[in-house]
């Protein structure tokens, strides 16, 4: 009884405190039974706010916008909400049972301006762990990566059908430039494609979102059964489905992504740096934009030298360097391995546990969870003619798919080294497994 007590205990606990994606950091509370206290640090607040209910893998939000009441068998927690407003004031969380035991538990979140306390009161048995949440991974920070030069490519071919496509290993030199931490979520492409149409530069129903500049494209298939993204075709709004808005944006075609680019460099007053007519770049210009593919793998690589993967991982095989506590994969074993994690959920509270997997730039899920696409065109045989510096891809052509890297919950663990290249075709909305980040000079 003891042990199931303790079980749901920990569940209420990480069911509201787990917020932000899964950033967190344990700590043991100090308390008696019957007089324990516990009031947790305040920290930064973002519009969703984000719980994982990791003890018994289900996901929801906590967002006044879309979720008003959690309940999982005798779990059960309640939002208190501002009548003229709607907005939250708070969450209680609640026991329901037939007989009532002595350790009631009562969890409450309180959003004050930009700020989020956290208190955790009433009883609590000393071998409990409460989980204080640290840093949002929803406020998806620029990173600087540093100029200069590094050796892209590996000299070691995965692939039959393409046996070149990473050979020849050779050094790049690239500009500064800056990338976002995490993929963007969900709630992100929501927030932007939202002020899109709003003025006018998207056109939306339940089923499509194709933008209206220049040559128009489709930009998220909104009918696909795996979109997270949703168009309420009555109240003009796109929302994310409940639980999914901290999750990575999974199903934005390659316009989608650039697109989402450009308008959120509008939405902050900037010089765009794609041209909707031709989808061509100047990469001059002070705008949001995908990354090169010479850009994401010197940010992949976290200024390491020949190591497979974001990490250290010089020495041994590959497959002896990677397993489910620092990425998300196929049949990697992990929480999340036959699904998406939310973004930056390897940040030293995934499951199994592991080490905090930020890379040395500071860069989550630079190896797995969500493939990213890339600036540009692929051609296997690039490599051999490539720029020494700042290359952009080679010209279209007779080209027809796109760069993606980075690997994800649905390929095999060779797809997530730093070197491994894949390409889609631009338009692809089948499934639910390319991101995107953004980058900027």
């Amino acid at each position: 009884m003891r042990t199931i007590l303790n079980s749901l205990l920990v569940f209420a606990i990480l069911s509201v405190s787990l917020l932000y994606g899964g950033i967190s950091k344990p700590v043991s509370p100090k308390t008696k039974r019957g007089k324990s206290k516990l009031k947790v640090k305040t920290v930064e607040m973002t519009p969703s706010i984000v719980s994982e209910l990791t003890y018994t893998n289900i996901l929801c939000i906590l967002n006044s916008n879309s979720v008003t009441t959690v309940a999982v068998g005798p779990c059960h927690m309640t939002g208190k909400f501002k009548k003229k407003t709607g907005q939250a004031k708070g969450w209680k969380y609640k026991e329901k049972r037939k007989k009532p035991n002595k350790y009631k538990l009562k969890v409450s979140v309180k959003a004050k301006k930009n700020s989020l306390k956290l208190k955790v009161s009433d009883a609590l048995p000393q071998d409990v762990l409460i989980y204080a949440p640290g840093k949002a991974a929803v406020s998806n920070e620029m990173k600087t990566i540093p100029g200069g030069s590094y050796y892209m490519g590996a000299s070691n071919s995965y692939y039959t059908t393409h046996p070149n496509r990473e050979e020849p290993v050779h050094e790049v030199n690239i500009s500064t430039f800056k990338i976002q931490e995490f993929e963007v979520s969900n709630g992100d492409m929501c927030r932007v494609m939202q002020w899109a149409y709003d003025n006018g530069h998207v056109q939306a129903s339940s089923t499509t979102l194709i933008n209206l500049d220049g040559d128009q494209q489709t930009l998220i298939n909104l009918g696909n059964y795996a979109c997270d993204i949703k168009f309420d075709d009555t109240t003009k709004k796109f929302y994310a489905d409940k639980g999914r808005d901290g999750f990575p944006c999974s199903v934005a075609t390659w316009y989608g992504a650039v697109a989402y680019c450009n308008y959120k460099s509008m939405m902050e007053g900037l010089q765009t740096c794609v041209d909707f007519g031709d989808w061509s770049l100047d990469i001059t210009k002070p705008g949001y934009r995908l990354p090169t593919e010479a850009e994401w793998e010197k940010a992949a690589r976290g200024g390491l030298v020949a190591n497979w993967f974001p990490w250290a991982s010089a020495s041994g095989t590959y497959m002896s360097n990677i397993d489910g506590s620092k990425a998300n994969y196929q049949f990697s074993g992990g929480l999340f391995n036959s699904e998406i994690a939310p973004c930056g959920y390897f940040n030293g509270g995934q499951i199994p546990a592991g080490s905090d997997m930020k890379n040395g730039y500071g860069l989550y899920d630079m190896a797995g969870n969500v493939e990213e696409w890339c600036w540009d065109w692929y051609k296997d045989d690039y490599y051999e003619t490539s720029p020494g510096t700042d290359p952009e891809g080679p010209p279209k052509g007779v080209l027809t798919t796109k760069v993606v890297r980075g690997g994800g919950w649905n390929t095999h663990s060779h797809v997530l080294r730093c070197a491994a290249r894949n390409d889609v075709n631009p338009t692809s909305t089948s499934f639910r497994g390319i991101g995107f980040r953004c980058v900027k000079r």
